[in-house]
This record gives C-alpha cells, sequence and structure tokens, in this order.
C-alpha cells in the first residue's frame, strides 16, 4: 500500500485524490489517502469512487502548512497528514508514501518515524534534470546541507541503483559535480569523494562541470545538498524563460506566429520534457521505506507519476538492493551497538 498524503499541497485534495486514484487503477495498487476523512469521502463521492479494496480512506485531523518550520511542526502536529503517512509506514501497514507538502516535514517526519536504512549515513533527494538524452538524476538536491566524501559516495551508489532500476538503465555513469573535470580539481569535498569511487569497480566518469549536466552523458550526477538545490532552482527558472523568451520573440508577427505554428508539435514535446509534473516529485532515497516528495503545486498528472515512482521503488527492492551495492563496495555503515557506543565512551 502507498499512503497518500492529500492534505499538505497548495492544490485543493480533490485534485491530489483524482491522480491518486488513477494511479491506483493503472498501475493496481492500493493506496491509502490520508487526511481529513470527511474532506477525502465528499471528493471521493464526487469523483463517484467508493472506498474499498484498493482505495483506503485514512484519518489525520491536522495539517503541516508550507510556511511552517519543519522540526517544529512535527513535533506539535503529532496527527498531521505526513505525520500519519510515516505512521503507516513505520507500522508495516504501507510501504511507501507520496507528498506534495512541506519538503522539509516530509524529510523529518520521514526520519523520526521511519528512520535510514541500516547502513546509510544520511538519506538524500533525488531529482531528475532534462537533458538532450532523456533526464539525469541529480543527488543530493537539498536533503543535506553539509556533507562528507562518505555520504556523496553512499549517494553515488544509492543514485547508480536507482537510475538502474527505475529509469532502466544499463550500468549507468556517474559523475561529481565540481569546477573542472581534471581529477585535481574543486574542493576539499570533491577531490575526497573522488579518491573513494575512482577504485571501486562501478562507471565512474570522474568530475562533470556545469555546462556538462545537460548534455545527458552523465547518467547519475553528486553533490552536497546546497549546491545541488541551486542547480535545481536555477535550471526550473532557465527552462521556464527559454519558453517565455520565444513568445515574446513571435510577438505579434503574422510569419513568425505562422512558422510557430508549424513548429508547435516539437514545442509541446520541449514543454512535457522540462514539465516537472512528468516526473512525480523528489525521491527521498535511503530511508527505511519508499517515499516522494512532489512539488507545492502538485496537481493529479504530478500525483499520478510520484505515486508511479513510489510503486517502481517497491517493486524492484531499491532498497535491498541499496543495501547489496554499499556492502560490495565496502561503504556499508551500520549503526554502532550500545556496547561499542560505551566502549567509544
Amino acid at each position: 500500500m502507498i499512503a497518500v498524503d492529500v492534505m499538505s499541497g497548495e492544490r485543493p485534495p480533490e485534485v491530489i485524490i483524482r491522480g491518486a486514484v488513477r494511479a491506483s487503477r493503472d498501475f493496481n495498487v492500493k493506496v491509502a489517502l490520508v487526511g481529513d476523512e470527511e474532506i477525502i469521502r465528499n471528493a471521493l463521492r464526487r469523483l463517484k469512487v467508493e472506498p474499498g479494496e484498493m482505495i483506503e480512506v485514512v484519518h489525520a485531523s491536522q495539517v503541516i502548512r508550507m510556511h511552517e518550520i519543519p522540526t517544529q511542526a512535527c513535533k506539535r502536529k503529532k496527527n498531521a497528514s505526513i505525520m500519519v503517512c510515516t505512521y503507516l509506514v513505520r507500522d508495516g501497514k504501507a510501504e511507501g508514501i507520496f507528498s506534495p507538502g512541506n519538503t522539509g516535514a516530509t524529510l523529518v517526519a520521514s526520519t523520526l518515524n521511519i528512520g535510514r536504512i541500516e547502513g546509510v549515513l544520511r538519506p538524500a533527494m533525488i531529482t531528475f534534470v532534462p537533458n538532450l538524452r532523456g533526464a539525469s538524476l541529480l543527488i543530493d538536491a537539498g536533503a543535506n546541507m553539509e556533507c562528507t566524501p562518505e555520504y556523496l559516495a553512499q549517494f553515488a551508489i544509492m543514485g547508480e541503483v536507482f537510475a538502474n532500476k527505475v529509469q532502466e538503465k544499463k550500468n549507468p555513469s556517474v559523475g561529481i559535480l565540481s569546477i573542472g573535470q581534471e581529477k585535481s580539481k574543486g574542493n576539499e569535498l570533491t577531490l575526497k569523494t573522488y579518491d573513494i569511487l575512482k577504485d571501486l569497480d562501478f562507471n565512474f566518469v570522474g568530475n562533470i562541470e556545469g555546462y556538462d549536466i545537460y548534455d545527458g552523458d552523465v547518467d547519475v550526477i553528486i553533490c552536497d545538498g546546497f549546491v545541488g538545490n541551486i542547480v535545481v532552482k536555477v535550471t526550473e527558472r532557465v527552462f521556464r524563460l527559454t519558453i517565455e523568451f520565444v513568445w515574446q520573440e513571435i510577438g505579434y508577427r503574422l510569419l513568425q506566429r505562422i512558422g510557430f505554428a508549424l513548429a508547435y508539435p516539437a514545442v509541446r514535446k520541449l514543454n512535457k520534457k522540462i514539465d516537472p509534473r512528468e516526473y512525480g516529485g523528489a525521491p527521498l532515497i535511503g530511508l527505511n521505506g519508499n517515499v516522494v516528495i512532489g512539488h507545492g503545486a502538485s496537481d493529479d498528472v504530478s500525483t499520478y507519476n510520484g505515486v508511479r515512482i513510489v510503486n517502481m521503488l517497491i517493486k524492484n527492492k531499491v532498497n535491498e538492493l541499496i543495501i547489496k551495492r554499499l556492502k560490495e563496495f565496502n561503504l556499508y555503515r551500520p549503526l554502532p551497538s550500545k556496547s561499542e557506543k560505551n566502549r567509544q565512551k
């Protein structure tokens, strides 16, 4: 079962419910609609959908809004919709979550109530970056502002597994985002990460620069969350500006409008390629569950694709494969036992 937080986004709950119901039908997966029970049941009636074996309604009396401070809100609102979603995963009633709400609250609630995969140092956020050949993965996209080389090394392995199993890329390539392609270029973080990854038996291509991101030559791009979040936001704005510039240049000139009409099918394809709704959201990888965070303005299309990604994570047993790969590369880092902690003291 996949828990869907229908209350936390900027759109009306009915929009999120519509996408979740369609995903349930198309992917044959049970979904739990989490939020105000009365609102959810009224929305289902309008959509002419009856709760049943594949659609469950789970009541949550509170909501964490976008403006709230995540840590404080999660402590204060124990019955918020995103908290209830994480309880369902914690208690083994659900295997994954889609939430279009407060990103920080989803990260905090998931970390507190679900926890990390054993052996993983930090969960990380993946985002899809459109390129000439489809989409690359950028990891971390904002979950960890400060990272160590071991964090980035684990991100590389987690990203490789995701690209292989969810994007179905054979032998995906992995690169470090840096200021130059030479292995001597970068800061202490990237240099030490390079030293860890260069000796591992997987498709590591070394450093890549900012303008390499959109070529499509590298499938998984790793960086700390501070850099990654900036890249994501700049990318979204630049792509949108490109479309706006086209419209400005066309103006009211007849010949240009005729030319645009002829090129419109290609423009539609481009617009779809850069539309974040097509990717569902940002998976939180490294958690002891399967979590995808949608954009605050997620609609039914975003929700549909978000549930699709969660379902693929579950079906392909991505978390189990991450543990296996980390152990293969000697990057598995289990928490010390109580006796080991006492000895360290």
